[in-house]
């Protein structure tokens, strides 16, 4: 559309002229390049233009967008101006008033940029990921980005969010937004912005694959498949695809199949983040995963065709018929008949647990100040009064009493609720009771595989029976949602020098300098 208002605009004023048709045909391809996120051949063609029409606004207008790709916010934001656009030049001018100042780190194919101080804690990790994801991802999808560095910027609140992506900060507080892969870049929220933190290291895998998928399809999947396909391949750089739909999204899932209550395909458009509610997100989410996993469990490859069928001009109907070799019409009706048929796990879990809570958005507002603190969202009242009471008993030092009432509380409501697992395994613990604190670990992970002090605390009971190496897989999980807890790096340094790992030790003893601790001798 962009570029046939460009295209219409250059015809009234070039003429017919020779030089105003070389300029509509560069215009054009510019265009073309640009939705393609193909920005190197856009910025040859924008930089030749500028050369022959230095005075066109159309063609300052293009610049300053190719220089929005290619970061350069601050030339961005006055081409902008110059012709009159406010709105991208807002956006670039706080682009760059946000960024300025960030530090940068480098991988093969990656530049990460993240604000002073503590955030640099991410960027061995992040660099890590993100270059599993480019090797892992290239197998499963049969594409590999080259050339310039992909850029991953860290912003530190929902409201910087807001500010470089043009979401709303509205949306990203509805839909628990909380990274976006626009412009040919990721952008992410810091962990720190979060009261949990969150997926960090499988959010940066998941919006790298957008990008991947935007440059292999030239920017022509529809928002259902490149979520879904995102979804479902993010954690391909820690092992496999299709491990990222939890229990309480399956859950979720379940009961919306079961009522005939999903979500269509083009509701979803033109992005998940724009649906009404975090619940609407989810089910979004989780249906779309399902459907590529549906198709990947019949064709490993067929994902990677999609993205082929559909760079050569198909709609997504045909290219998916194309690939499930038969109408989309039956390959809906077989989708759901798999949904009615898919094995969900008997974990309980709830949905209101595993949502991204931001700092800034403080308390809800809406909670009774008599209710139980951390245990206010126990419905069963008998397991909220135990609950309660066990805490109190805990924090008396009466730890036997304390278990015995956490007990109760569990045997009423299970693994749903991560506060009380963890207060029920934080005190088995500290009674030296380290294999029935690990059983209901177990359980919890079961519900919740990415809670940090749910990992945190299997760590440190591997690591109170003298398994320091088995801990640290628990202790990186911890890490991939809340890497600013001290402890963490104490006790991978532990790890480390256990393993002889010399990398894993220094990254733990910067981090725990940056965190403001002392770091242990030898």
């Amino acid at each position: 559309m962009r570029a046939a208002l460009v295209v219409a605009g250059l015809i009234s004023l070039g003429g017919a002229t020779h030089a105003g048709a070389r300029a509509i045909a560069g215009l054009a391809e510019a265009e073309e390049a640009l939705s393609a996120w193909d920005v190197p051949r856009a910025a040859v063609v924008a930089e030749r233009l500028v050369s022959e029409r230095p005075d066109d606004p159309r063609v300052l207008h293009l610049l300053g967008r190719v220089r929005h790709y290619q970061g350069r916010y601050a030339e961005a934001a006055e081409l902008f101006r110059r012709v009159g656009d406010e709105d991208l030049a807002r956006l670039a001018a706080d682009t760059h008033e946000i960024t300025k100042n960030h530090q940068r780190q480098e991988s093969e194919h990656f530049v990460f940029l993240y604000p002073p101080g503590k955030d640099e804690i991410l960027a061995p990790w992040a660099l890590e990921t993100l270059e599993a994801a480019w090797e892992r991802v290239g197998e499963l999808l049969g594409y590999r980005p080259e050339g310039e560095k992909i850029r991953v910027e860290v912003v530190q609140s929902a409201e910087e969010l807001a500010r470089v992506s043009t979401l709303s900060l509205e949306a990203i507080r509805n839909t628990g937004t909380i990274a976006v892969c626009k412009f040919d870049k990721l952008m992410v929220t810091s962990p720190r912005a979060l009261l949990r933190g969150y997926d960090w290291r499988d959010t940066l895998s998941h919006e790298y694959i957008h990008l991947v998928i935007t440059r292999k399809s030239r920017n022509r999947t529809p928002i259902w498949l490149h979520e879904g396909i995102a979804k479902f391949m993010e954690t391909a750089w820690r092992g496999r695809p299709g491990l990222a739909l939890h229990a309480a999204s399956q859950t979720l899932l379940q009961n919306a199949v079961e009522k005939d209550r999903l979500i269509t395909f083009d509701a979803m458009h033109p992005s998940i983040a724009l649906l009404p509610t975090a619940e609407d997100a989810a089910l979004a989410f989780a249906e779309v995963f399902t459907a590529v996993e549906f198709l990947y469990e019949r064709d490993e490859g067929s994902v990677a065709r999609l993205l082929e069928e559909l760079a050569a001009g198909r709609s997504d109907r045909e290219a998916v018929a194309a690939v499930f070799g038969r109408p989309f019409p039956i390959f809906e009706a077989e989708w759901r008949r798999h949904l009615r048929q898919r094995d969900y796990p008997d974990a309980v879990a709830s949905l209101e647990e595993t949502r991204p809570r931001f700092r800034e958005d403080g308390a809800t507002g809406d909670q009774d100040p008599t209710e139980l603190s951390e245990f206010r969202h126990i419905s069963d009242a008998e397991a909220r009064r135990n609950a309660h009471l066990g805490e109190l008993l805990r924090a008396r030092g009466k730890l036997a009493a304390a278990a015995a009432k956490f007990e109760r509380a569990f045997e009423r409501v299970g693994a749903r609720h991560p506060s009380l697992s963890n207060k029920y395994a934080m005190t088995l613990l500290a009674l030296e009771e380290t294999e029935r604190a690990i059983r209901i670990l177990e359980k919890a992970l079961a519900a919740y595989p990415d809670h940090a002090l749910t990992n945190l605390n299997m760590a440190r009971a591997q690591m109170q029976k003298g398994n320091a190496s088995r801990a640290r897989p628990f202790l990186e999980s911890s890490l991939s949602v809340n890497p600013f807890d001290p402890e963490l790096f104490y006790r991978l340094l532990a790890v480390a020098r256990e393993d002889g790992d010399e990398v894993l030790a220094a990254r733990s003893r910067r981090a725990i300098e940056l965190l403001g601790g002392r770091v242990p001798e030898e």
